[in-house]
């Protein structure tokens, strides 16, 4: 049975039941597991948050607004060798799950019925999202916040104190507040699915509207500050340069690609890069060349995007196609049968109880997950850290219709029951899958990252010298959240990663006496590292290179660490 409130001291307990739930999930993630970050884009973040890039903690981390980063950026400059970043991370998960336990939990009567729900979501979340648990990425967590905020909204009591119910919509817009200062982006994506949560209760109940007017105000104002404080803090004509470098490269790998160069070597050749050049841009080392700036790198993405093969009605049937071949075979089963099943359930709920209001909603969130998914495909942009929250955003938004209207269905027992074994027969499934997927994946971070470990330990034996390393040569790598906390300066940098031409990568070259990557090299000031043992390894492009410029260069190995291989390099006279 769902209730519309709770007294205060019943609040406190349910809090208490559901902060416990989470604290026993984590505690059992941390005795099994390690926490890492998942992608290098969360290691470059929390590098340039804690000072490890230049040697001073700087909320300039470029993927998340400034409000935050400078937040983080003075927790770290007041005490160094906190983790704060895999701290804030893996807070607002904790956060995210707690509060949407809490809004369950405290609409359901009985004690027993409560510990049920609690252990029961905890266990369903981790079967769901334990990849994502253990291997934490920023799009993933910001997410969590909105979609907590969007369980928030669906469940808040219409009978309940003013003043409680004005600080309920302050937190929940705070939680969308804290997703858009952390990634804009798939806050944006997931807002349809506040709006019909939103709608849903004011359809229901005409008085929640008012309540939710405070929400969508606060929360609009905190994304309107954010922006404006984030376009303060870039407002400088290198920051502003750099940004659209980084849109341009953005537009180019992750949604264009880059164009073939003998297909298009007429093209090259009209924009001034040669083949040596193009060879930079194919295996992402183009700092070396300083003339890879923002023109260039805008001139190949507006190219690249004019000569996409399909044209806008082609990717749209493309975008169709894909969209019905992905559900219909099977490639996120999990996330598809239970989805599938809950609007099955729900369809024929309504139809039978003829709830019009109910297939409508369901209808209208049918067609929001159609539309949302067309719009990924049709970019060529479906990486999991996005498709699985919004799975989840719909599957959420399924769950609470249950819990909202399950007394109206008129469900008998053995019909519960049934539905009941179904769930959770999937839920154990899910969970088998998942536990050998991250115990795999654990597995082989743990093989794989002892080389990275060893390179830093040799980086700090050899505080005098810098390094500029090969991307492709690092990506296998990754770094644990609580692990090597130590915010030291490191003396080495990759050659493409995505900081790469911005202020602080100038601030961090600069204080390494590198005038750039390509003369440093050159004059002897840095080393060149590698493992020649990756597939995309070519040891001839950076001689290639230096020709291209009417320089000859020597490479010579002059150290190993491990795979790594270092090279010194001496102009040939």
């Amino acid at each position: 049975m769902i209730r519309n409130g709770a007294g205060s001291r019943e609040k406190w307990k349910d809090a208490g039941l559901t902060v416990l739930c989470v604290v026993a999930a984590w505690a059992a993630l941390s005795v099994c597991f390690d926490f890492y970050y998942d992608l290098n884009d969360d290691m470059a973040m929390k590098d340039i948050l804690s000072g490890t890039y230049t040697g001073i903690p700087d909320g300039h981390n470029i993927q998340m607004l400034y409000p935050l980063g400078w937040l983080l950026a003075f927790c770290y400059r007041f005490m160094p060798t906190v983790p704060w970043y895999g701290v804030f991370l893996c807070g607002c998960q904790f956060l995210a799950l707690q509060s949407c336990l809490f809004c369950v939990v405290s609409r359901l009567e009985g004690r027993g019925k409560k510990m049920a729900a609690a252990i029961s979501l905890t266990a369903a979340a981790l079967a769901l999202f334990l990849y994502e648990f253990v291997f934490v990425q920023y799009t993933v967590t910001a997410a969590l916040l909105v979609l907590a905020a969007m369980v928030r909204l669906f469940t808040c009591p219409s009978r309940e104190a003013a003043g409680w119910r004005l600080l309920r919509q302050l937190i929940t817009a705070a939680l969308v507040g804290v997703a858009f200062y952390l990634r804009t982006e798939i806050t944006l994506l997931l807002c349809p699915f506040l709006l019909l949560a939103a709608g849903w209760r004011i359809i229901k109940e005409r008085q929640m509207l008012r309540g939710y007017a405070v929400f969508f105000l606060t929360t609009a104002l905190l994304m309107g500050l954010g922006l404006a404080a984030d376009g303060a803090a870039y407002a400088s004509p290198e920051w502003r340069s750099f940004r659209q470098f980084f849109d341009e490269r953005t537009r180019v790998y992750d949604f264009y690609g880059l164009p073939d160069y003998e297909k298009h070597r007429d093209f090259y050749d009209t924009i001034g890069i040669a083949e040596a050049e193009y060879t930079l841009l194919d295996n992402y080392n183009f700092d070396l060349d300083d003339e890879i700036d923002t023109k260039v790198m805008t001139q190949i993405a507006d190219y690249a995007a004019s000569h996409q093969e399909p044209g806008a009605a082609r990717r749209l049937y493309l975008s169709v196609y894909t969209y019905l071949y992905r559900f219909t075979h099977g490639q996120e089963l999990i996330f598809d049968l239970l989805t599938v099943f809950s609007y099955f359930f729900l369809f024929r709920a309504a139809v039978r109880r003829r709830q019009g209001q109910l297939f409508r909603c369901l209808v209208i969130l049918l067609t929001l997950r159609t539309i949302l998914w067309l719009f990924l495909l049709y970019r060529g942009r479906v990486p999991e850290r996005i498709t699985h929250p919004l799975y989840l955003a719909e599957l959420i938004m399924l769950g609470l219709l249950f819990l909202q209207e399950g007394e109206a269905f008129g469900w008998k027992k053995y019909e519960k029951w049934a539905i009941l074994s179904l769930y959770v027969l999937v839920f154990v499934c899910t969970a088998a899958v998942h536990t050998g997927k991250v115990r795999e994946e654990y597995g082989g971070r743990e093989t794989r990252n002892v080389q990275w470990q060893d390179w830093k330990a040799y980086c700090r034996e050899h505080p005098q010298r810098f390094y500029f390393l090969d991307v492709y040569s690092t990506v296998a790598y990754s770094e644990k959240m609580f692990g090597d906390c130590s915010p030291a300066y490191r003396n080495f940098d990759l050659l493409g990663g995505w900081c790469v031409k911005s202020p602080l990568a100038k601030a961090k070259r600069e204080a390494a006496e590198c005038d750039s990557a390509q003369m440093a090299l050159a004059k002897g000031r840095a080393l060149f590292v590698a493992d020649p043992m990756t597939k995309t390894w070519k040891a001839d492009f950076l001689p290639a290179y230096y020709r291209e410029t009417g320089t000859e260069i020597l490479m010579q190995e002059v150290d190993t660490c491990g795979r790594f291989s270092v090279y010194g390099i001496s102009e040939h006279k």
